[in-house]
């Protein structure tokens, strides 16, 4: 009789922990890709960013939801930021999702949902980075996220632009990021009707986009992305326009090239090609580690050609280009990636 009672006990410990809080009776997603088929998860796992940025958080805390909500308002918030409220960022907000992109809802708390950014890879989580954002800025609407799966993209080319309400461009809706991609109904010479994440639609002067079925890897182009961003501080957790860090840099100038790379240095450093540092071109990242050069991966920055990277160093220093061989990072030189099989050549 004891033998009978503990089993069933166990099988109703399994249950518990397998069906988890919050989590629909589907239970995790699958692996998705960002152009992927939405009719093979339920609806209620599948949502888009709706706030123009949105800080996914290490954990669901009460006091994160002003900060979300100030963000969301990027220009303004990134502008306000001291330096002790960024350095209070560190280890609290994981990364940053921007407006549109697509996620994947792995749990709920309260107002929080976790969610994983698809178009993040990452070892964390299969179906992308995950992390805690405030519901309010998800939308499921079936609509966009059909869309988003099946219609062709644009993808926002210049450091900010407005999105707005009408065709005529005269009433703004909000500001958009660089690197913003965005399902594509509807275009003119001028004009580019996009289906935004709650299911209305928006325009965006044509001259501020592109395809994404458009876009291919040139060093010297990867290179000139990243200079647009010269002197803007540096932003913990940040992968957009109004602030960046270390590897949410590479991995939106990646990402402007048209090449997928995983959200943080250490895995960046485990794709692509291994390159001498005699011979590296333009465009190729070049990682950094502790104990000088053997240790845990710490940082990455974008070769620029002449000796010189580009990279977000840390919240007391902007964006810059400087040369490899400068201080520390002589010393902790790990090595360098190439994602382009054959890169474009560069008289840089």
């Amino acid at each position: 009789m004891q033998k009978i009672l503990l089993f069933f006990l166990l099988l109703f410990l399994m249950t518990v922990s397998l069906s988890g809080p919050g989590l629909t009776t589907a239970g995790l997603p699958p692996v998705l890709s960002a152009a992927g088929p939405v009719t093979k998860l339920p609806q209620t796992n599948l949502g888009a960013i709706n706030a123009p940025l949105a800080v996914l958080w290490a954990q669901p805390k009460k006091k994160y939801a002003k900060i979300s909500l100030q963000a969301a308002d990027p220009a303004g918030w990134t502008a306000a930021l001291t330096l002790e409220t960024r350095q209070w960022l560190v280890d609290k907000a994981d990364t940053m999702a921007l407006f549109g992109e697509r996620v994947v809802i792995l749990d709920r708390r309260g107002n929080w949902l976790k969610v994983a950014a698809v178009a993040q890879r990452t070892k964390l989580h299969p179906a992308g980075y995950p992390g805690w954002v405030l519901a309010k800025q998800v939308a499921r609407d079936p609509v966009f996220l059909a869309a988003q799966a099946s219609q062709p993209q644009v993808i926002i080319i210049v450091p900010r632009t407005v999105l707005f309400r009408d065709r005529q461009l005269t009433l703004p809706l909000t500001e958009l990021s660089w690197q913003v991609k965005l399902p594509l109904i509807s275009e003119t010479p001028e004009i580019a009707e996009v289906r935004l994440p709650d299911g209305t639609s928006g325009y965006l002067p044509k001259a501020v986009t592109r395809s994404d079925s458009a876009l291919s890897y040139h060093g010297a182009d990867a290179v000139a992305q990243a200079r647009q961003f010269t002197g803007q501080g540096y932003l913990w957790a940040g992968t957009s326009a109004y602030g960046f860090d270390c590897s949410g840099l590479t991995f939106r100038v990646y990402q402007s090239q048209g090449i997928s790379l995983p959200r943080d240095a250490n895995e960046q450093a485990l794709e692509g090609l291994p390159v001498a540092k005699a011979d590296l071109l333009p465009g190729d990242l070049v990682f950094f580690a502790a104990d000088n050069g053997r240790g845990e991966i710490h940082h990455v920055g974008i070769y620029s050609g002449h000796g010189m990277m580009l990279h977000a160093p840390n919240n007391r220093s902007p964006l810059r280009e400087e040369p490899l061989e400068t201080g520390k990072y002589a010393r902790e030189y790990w090595g360098a990636r190439r994602y382009s099989p054959s890169p474009v050549s560069s008289s840089l």
